[in-house]
């Protein structure tokens, strides 16, 4: 008989494709930061119509910008309307069988089916609020860095040992930077290489909005440099407006010919351990399923046009320092590497106020990613922060084309592609096989479990096939762990299911809920598909 979730939740269920890595960055910003989500969907009553997003996509219903933490009710007051009314808006007006209804708490469509509603049919379900960007900065590529002194490369490069020069008769050079997103630059550090005098007298500080047209923000004169290899920190007082275009715009040297610059460096804080041109980081905060949560999820880019990697490299965190960058966040989960591609691909988003589900097909291969708050089987009294970050690897230079053991999405986890935030707030990786040259192996090693597709170390999970009636069963995917023993709980809107009479993207419909099924990466042998909920 088909076996169902012991904790079901919806979500907002989204379908695109994006031109990019970077691309799909801004679009799953977007997703999450624009709009609040929908989850939770129920439904009482005699009718057997449905409730859609308002363009009739299933799971496409959303929330929106001033969505809250909040039930909505819909309730059928005849064949062809319904009310609906927030918990905490109140009445939100009336909506019309069939056509869209869309505010910005809640948006969806409700589809009349083969039997009418009739009074006090009801539909509810629950709103989050937006997730909300915390970071977004840094440069995406050695393209985002940019000078006109000989070997550029130096300028940039945090070191007393290189430099880069230009002839004093050639002045003004400058340093720049391109970021991904908006910043204040509140200070900025210029060094020099052998010979003190060859150092920047006067320069300045420049912004602007498009790379083009550039203002003056600071700008410094006199500056003397008594030693060789000195490095100077220059506070900027003036006020400049966040952007994404900066530069340093050096107009004479202190007597030495050619200039020499050994850094530049642009700073938000003199107290960080980051600056704006490194590389690019992007960090998001979830507000939970009942808007007062806390959800830390960070993202480095990573680009090596050699290797055709083009990455999105995951980390989650218990707390936000704005003073670290991503990899120095206090206590976080380490990284967890989605590849993508440098061009077009599709992708599915699963949404709700603690979690993102991502899906995403490059080639014939499909790379997933869990992101948030798993469904502990514990109160949070106990486990107060049960974070998953789980993608394909933990190596921030895989390429979609990998074929190794290790290679495998988050619900059946290689070496070591998932980490969860236990109720003793400790990491612990998660791995079901691993590979040994071109051996594949059963990880006896790594006490972190995924069930049930850890039951392939022994060859088990292939005997699971479809129900009695030909429908595809959808079992909870657990996490565990045997050291401690510890059973952490279940992924939330995610299940295992089988390959057999399945194909990627192909819908099963389970105990009247829609799923998509996908493949482990490059792997279409009917032990290697799981399900994601649609609605």
């Amino acid at each position: 008989m088909p076996v169902a979730f012991s904790i079901s939740i919806a979500m907002t269920f989204l379908v695109g494709t994006a031109n990019s890595y970077y691309d799909f960055l801004n679009q799953l910003e977007f997703a999450l930061c624009l709009e609040g989500h929908a989850w939770g969907l129920q439904y009482v009553g005699n009718g057997n119509g449905a409730l859609t997003g308002p363009d009739g996509a299933i799971g496409g219903y959303r929330g929106g910008s001033a969505s809250v933490a909040e039930g909505i009710k819909l309730t059928a007051v005849g064949p062809d309307r319904f009310e609906v009314v927030g918990s905490v808006a109140g009445d939100l007006g009336v909506v019309q069988v069939g056509q869209p209804f869309e505010t910005d708490r809640i948006q969806f469509r409700i589809n009349a089916g083969t039997t009418p509603f009739v009074q006090g049919d009801r539909f509810t379900l629950n709103t989050s609020p937006p997730w909300r960007l915390l970071r977004r900065f840094g440069c995406r590529n050695p393209g985002g860095r940019t000078s006109n002194l000989s070997s550029p490369d130096a300028v940039f490069d945090n070191r007393t040992d290189t430099w880069s020069s230009r002839a004093v008769a050639q002045l003004p050079g400058h340093a720049t930077i391109e970021m991904i997103g908006p910043a204040t630059v509140k200070a900025v550090t210029l060094g020099v290489g052998d010979t003190g005098a060859r150092g920047p007298a006067a320069f300045e500080l420049q912004r602007s909005d498009d790379g083009v047209a550039w203002s003056r923000v600071q700008a410094w004169a006199g500056q003397t440099w008594p030693t060789a290899r000195l490095r100077r920190t220059y506070t900027v007082t003036a006020t400049g407006a966040v952007t994404r275009f900066w530069r340093v715009l050096v107009t004479a040297s202190a007597g030495g010919d050619p200039l020499e610059l050994a850094d530049v460096s642009f700073h938000t804080d003199i107290n960080a351990d980051f600056e704006l041109e490194d590389r690019a980081q992007w960090i998001v905060r979830a507000p939970g399923l009942d808007g007062q949560k806390a959800i830390y999820i960070g993202a480095e880019l990573y680009e090596d046009p050699a290797r055709a990697a083009y990455n999105l490299n995951w980390y989650g965190f218990r707390a936000y320092n704005p003073l670290r960058g991503v990899r120095t966040q206090t206590n976080h989960s380490g990284l967890r590497c989605l590849p993508l591609r440098n061009g077009p691909f599709a992708y599915w988003l699963a949404i709700n106020g603690q979690r993102v589900v991502i899906v995403a097909r490059v080639g014939t291969v499909y790379l997933s990613a869990y992101l948030g708050f798993a469904h502990a089987y514990e109160p949070p009294s106990i486990h107060e922060y049960p974070l998953v970050v789980g993608a394909c690897g933990s190596l921030e230079t895989l390429t979609p084309d990998a074929t190794d053991s290790n290679f495998r999405c988050f619900f059946d986890p290689g070496r070591y592609a998932l980490a969860a935030n236990y109720p003793d707030n400790v990491w612990r990786p998660h791995s079901n096989r691993f590979a040994v040259g071109n051996a594949e192996y059963g990880d006896q090693e790594t006490p972190g479990k995924v069930y049930p597709s850890a039951m392939s170390v022994e060859g088990h999970r292939s005997y699971l096939r479809g129900n009695l009636d030909d429908s595809s069963p959808v079992l909870p995917l657990v996490l565990g762990n045997t050291a401690p023993r510890h059973t952490f709980g279940e992924f939330d809107g995610c299940g295992w299911t089988t390959g057999f009479g399945t194909a990627s993207e192909s819908r099963v419909d389970h105990d009247g809920v829609s799923w998509l099924a996908f493949q482990n990466a490059f792997r279409t042998s009917p032990d290697n598909y799981f399900a994601l909920k649609l609605d």
